[in-house]
């Protein structure tokens, strides 16, 4: 889509003078996603405090404050979806505190868990409340491209780096160290490769202003990356997004028959192409290894065992409804961050349980999890259900479905949740600032494109209708 879809009908674009405050509106949004789009990328070249990595827990609160204060959008929409999400982040924020009161766990904790699952769409509110002029949103629009393609362009310069020993990235190959932006991190590569593959097809379907080479050898690159990058969970996260897609879009019987038929004959390919042809080789250990499949398999045991260990560690039926606490089970933060950031947060009154432990001892005792993230214990709607329990969980869902009813509108946004909702069964990625941070602004953007067109529209319907009712009215004279 041109930039012009967002310039008023009647008033050539050259003419038009931005207001300061979409600037400093849209300025201000492109720090937020910067502050954990490029941090992992900053502290690895500049060697600076890896505290820095976590400045987007400070910054997107802090920016989503100030265009909320600042920002004066007129349209009743636009002001009705800012409500809704407000509302929601109240609701996340409130069921958090009252997990945290029950389980006797660390402010703190209830704070960086929040930053955490609400910050991406506290970032995709402060995007919505935005009434953007065509300069701002030209502006916003460029550094999230510019920034895509920086991700894209500097994993593929690591690659041969890393293979020849040039560069380190932490005891990490050339695959796994293949992080773009997100060097160096221990899932970088899945991010990257992610990142790459949202914007590949935003890029092909909707930069129409670029050449069609471009935009093709762009999605090309991004698959190439993925492949290179050996991200195999992605593919499988991106083709059941794809599926989703089909089955929540598609009315008619008769479509939503051929493309099931179409989807069984792409996996029968797929499954041929893993057994014939090297390049899919990679994926044989999901298909072929002994012992893995089965309802005794290490599969079926490893990946769900967190559903299994957590409710042991329940004293009442309120944790089914609460959970164990922000932090004390298996998300980012209970299986990481806390203990990585201990020497930070412990003295600020952060609190550890051992159901994470428990779960974390299985992890690393199992050889399956700890051959492919595929199979880790430790993923994001685990997480979600062990800290807060189905009444957090059902939090968090109605903010995904205020996103999805008021800011998905079309097949494209509603691709990018459905995927992401899919890695959410796979590892953290659900909670990995990076990558939602980056979806939250890239489907903020894809909605600022959509509204501009249906009120661009809707203002020439109007001029047409005024136009043919001035007629009307001239020749009944």
């Amino acid at each position: 889509m041109h930039q012009s879809a967002l310039t008023p009908v009647g008033q050539p674009r050259e003419k038009q003078k931005p207001r300061n405050g979409f600037y400093r509106g849209t300025t201000l949004a492109i720090a937020a996603f910067s502050s954990g789009f490029y941090s992992r990328i900053f502290c690895s070249i500049t060697r600076a405090p890896s505290a820095l990595n976590h400045f987007h827990f400070v910054a997107v609160p802090f920016t989503t404050a100030i265009i909320l204060a600042t920002a004066k959008p007129k349209d009743r929409k636009q002001i009705a979806t800012v409500q809704l999400l407000l509302f929601g982040l109240f609701a996340l924020f409130t069921t958090m505190v009252a997990s945290a009161f029950l389980n006797s766990a660390g402010l703190v904790n209830a704070v960086f868990s929040f930053l955490i699952l609400g910050g991406p769409f506290m970032l995709l509110t402060s995007i919505a409340c935005l009434p953007m002029s065509p300069e701002s949103f030209g502006r916003f629009r460029q550094w999230i491209i510019k920034s895509s393609f920086a991700n894209m362009i500097l994993a593929f310069v690591q690659w041969p780096l890393l293979k020849f020993g040039k560069i380190s990235a932490g005891g990490l190959d050339e695959t796994d160290g293949m992080a773009g932006v997100f060097f160096v991190s221990g899932a970088g590569n899945y991010v990257s490769a992610t990142v790459s593959v949202f914007f590949g097809i935003y890029y092909l379907m909707f930069a129409k202003a670029a050449p069609l080479w471009l935009r093709v050898g762009t999605i090309l690159a991004a698959f190439f990356q993925l492949q290179l990058s050996d991200s195999k969970q992605i593919i499988f996260a991106l083709f059941s997004g794809a599926v989703l897609l089909v089955l929540c879009t598609m009315k008619d019987v008769g479509k939503a028959l051929t493309y099931t038929i179409g989807i069984i004959l792409l996996i029968a390919a797929f499954y041929w192409c893993i057994q014939n042809v090297e390049a899919f080789s990679a994926f044989k250990n999901y298909v072929n290894k002994g012992g893995v499949w089965g309802p005794d398999g290490e599969a079926a045991r490893i990946k769900p065992i967190a559903f299994r260990i957590i409710p042991s560690y329940f004293e009442s039926p309120l944790n089914w409804l609460l959970g164990l606490g922000p932090g004390h089970t298996v998300g980012r933060l209970g299986g990481w961050l806390l203990k990585e950031n201990w020497g930070i947060l412990g003295p600020l009154g952060a609190t550890q349980h051992p159901a994470s432990d428990a779960v974390l001892t299985e992890y690393y005792n199992s050889w399956l999890a700890m051959e492919s993230t595929m199979f880790c214990p430790m993923f994001g709607w685990a997480g979600i259900w062990g800290d807060i329990g189905f009444a957090g969980l059902g939090a968090y869902l109605f903010l995904c479905w205020i996103a999805w009813r008021n800011l998905c509108f079309d097949n494209f946004s509603k691709f990018l949740m459905l995927s992401t909702a899919v890695l959410g069964f796979i590892f953290t990625q659900l909670e990995e600032p990076g990558h939602m941070l980056y979806t939250a602004s890239l489907t903020g953007l894809h909605w600022q494109e959509r509204r501009a067109e249906k009120l661009q529209q809707e203002a020439r319907n109007r001029l047409i209708s005024s136009s043919d009712d001035e007629l009307l009215s001239s020749r009944a004279e």
